[in-house]
């Protein structure tokens, strides 16, 4: 049974977020992420190479001093913002870190495309990934630099890097990560969305059956409904309306079409163009994605 984060993000979980757009010519499609009801919430957590306890502790400081006196939300819900092209106020949160004359570095593999956790803003990398990582490298007396992988590559590059190193992109806690890196506490526990057509509104991941959908290479949408395709179907663990352990499982018809892509703008681009029929993503970069093509 996973554990679930107990921090007030209820705020940020609605049940659906509806956005207009032109697509097609002058066709007029409006696009809706809905919840999907049959998964549960999914835990990120920043991977360190197996072994490196001294960086572990010193994430998992920070991790949970920013849960406990709430600027962890701040920091979410001000990127959040940020990525839909709003003007947030940024209040007391820190945005720039001073680094020094700091000759040892973090290295932190991310992949930008994955609102408000990691985003391209100004020519550079920002998002709460960012931040937690850029706090945890001044307290440390070092530097913290971003490289932008594609994001089935985070954990391998993790695992072979010389010196400090962390994967810090949304990533979704789970027993294969596990076999290669350690993971931090957990600092947001995130909800699967199905983007689709609004005369569609998808609401479970079995309602995909025989269609096709656009993934994320690597992530936990992809991973869940390419096992959703197997015989064996996808299984996770639940409890039933009396509190009892139970175990689901998730089965897509074999017609249907896993399409992968290295980043969700290409994935919402097939959307519009009617080339896929949803998208199995994160909730808030759902959202924050949409915003900014609304915006556009």
């Amino acid at each position: 049974m996973k554990k679930i984060l107990t921090v007030a993000l209820a705020v940020l979980m609605l049940s659906m977020t509806a956005l207009s757009f032109t697509a097609c010519g002058d066709k007029n499609v409006e696009l809706v992420a809905v919840d999907a009801e049959d998964l549960l919430t999914e835990d990120f957590g920043i991977a360190v190479k197996k072994g490196n306890t001294a960086l572990l502790e010193k994430i998992n400081a920070v991790v949970d001093e920013w849960i406990e006196d709430g600027t962890m939300q701040k920091y979410i819900d001000y990127y959040d913002a940020l990525a839909k092209n709003e003007s947030p106020d940024a209040g007391d949160l820190k945005l720039t870190w001073d680094f020094g004359s700091a000759t040892e570095t973090i290295t932190m593999y991310t992949e930008s495309g994955f609102a408000p956790f990691e985003f391209i803003k100004d020519n550079n990398v920002v998002g709460v990934d960012v931040a937690i990582m850029s706090e945890v490298a001044q307290r440390d007396g070092k530097k913290l630099e971003v490289q932008d992988v594609a994001f089935d590559t985070i954990t391998t590059s993790v695992k072979s890097a010389e010196g400090d190193a962390v994967g810090a992109a949304g990533i979704t806690i789970n027993d294969e990560r596990k076999e290669e890196v350690d993971f931090s506490n957990i600092y947001y526990s995130s909800t699967l969305v199905i983007v689709s057509a609004k005369d569609k509104s998808i609401g479970k991941v079995a309602d995909l059956s025989g269609l096709a959908v656009g993934v994320q290479e690597g992530t936990s949408g992809d991973l869940i409904i390419s096992d959703a395709k197997k015989d064996a179907g996808y299984s996770y663990d639940d409890t039933d309306e009396q509190g009892n352990a139970v175990t689901r499982t998730v089965k897509v018809d074999g017609s249907t079409e896993v399409k992968q892509y290295k980043q969700y703008a290409l994935a919402l681009a097939d959307l519009k163009a009617g080339r896929i029929d949803a998208i199995l993503m994160d909730k808030l970069p759902a959202q924050a994605m949409l915003a900014s093509s609304d915006n556009q």
